[in-house]
């Protein structure tokens, strides 16, 4: 089902990589009864046992969101969309929790890196008596871009002349500026209110920021009727048993 042509191309935020983290090789603590010569007592050991942090998100709209990534995946994997991270985005992951899945990196679909938005660039990833988020904000506080600046105002990062950016929706407004930089047609997000806030500002960007279902719905017509067909039949089934599969021992 591989194409030569795609029909889109996707930028996808952190949070995408985060939701896509589904598959978690875990030790679980169980109780067993240990019969030790003449005596018998009970102790606690630990299996392997493989979770599904699908299972855990409470919010029906997320939990819909987090299932499709399996099929926008798979549109990558087949060429029908290609997908964009700047390094950015990498840095972002860092330290965040469960990112090491047996599950793949976006389920092992092929990302490019776009480039930086300008060039000649330097920056301090650590060091000194700073956090990495305070390195962060000093990177993201430093761009004195005109368009950087109006990007920051539609995110939301913006928050005076005179005070310091809110880090979230800096590098919310530093992954659009590179999208926007590279072409790149669609920001794939999670942040529902980044999409809403950036909807309601008087700023606008070339690029469409889309949650996975709308990303989807988006693009499917773009297949083409048996394209469509195809391709909702074989994203089914390579997304299947990798977002909707039940937790259990062992680790597969």
């Amino acid at each position: 089902m591989g194409r030569t042509k795609p029909v889109a191309s996707v930028f996808i935020d952190t949070n995408i990589l985060k939701f896509s983290a589904v598959k978690k090789h875990v030790y679980r603590p169980n109780k067993t009864t240990v019969n030790w010569g003449s005596t018998i007592f009970e102790t606690e050991y630990h299996e392997p046992y493989t979770v599904n942090d699908i299972h855990k998100i409470r919010n029906d709209v997320q939990k819909r969101d987090a299932v499709f990534l399996g099929m926008l995946a798979y549109a990558g994997i087949s060429g029908w969309l290609t997908f964009h991270v700047h390094r950015e985005v990498d840095l972002e992951t860092w330290g965040l929790p469960g990112m090491a899945s047996p599950s793949g990196r976006f389920f092992e679909c092929p990302l490019h890196e776009v480039p930086d938005p300008i060039v000649l660039q330097s920056r301090i990833l650590l060091g000194g008596n700073k956090k990495f988020k305070e390195h962060n904000l000093d990177f993201v506080c430093g761009i004195k871009h005109p368009r950087y600046i109006d990007l920051t105002k539609m995110t939301g990062a913006f928050q005076g002349e005179d005070k310091p950016l809110n880090l979230n929706q800096a590098l919310d407004a530093y992954h659009i500026w590179c999208a926007e930089c590279a072409g790149i047609q669609y920001f794939l997000t999670m942040d529902y209110k980044l999409q809403k806030v950036a909807g309601l500002s008087n700023i606008k960007t070339p690029v469409v920021i889309k949650t996975p279902d709308q990303l989807l719905r988006e693009v499917l017509p773009k297949f083409g009727l048996v394209g469509a067909f195809k391709f909702m039949w074989q994203g089914y089934r390579f997304a299947k048993p990798r977002v909707g599969f039940d937790e259990g021992k062992g680790w597969t």
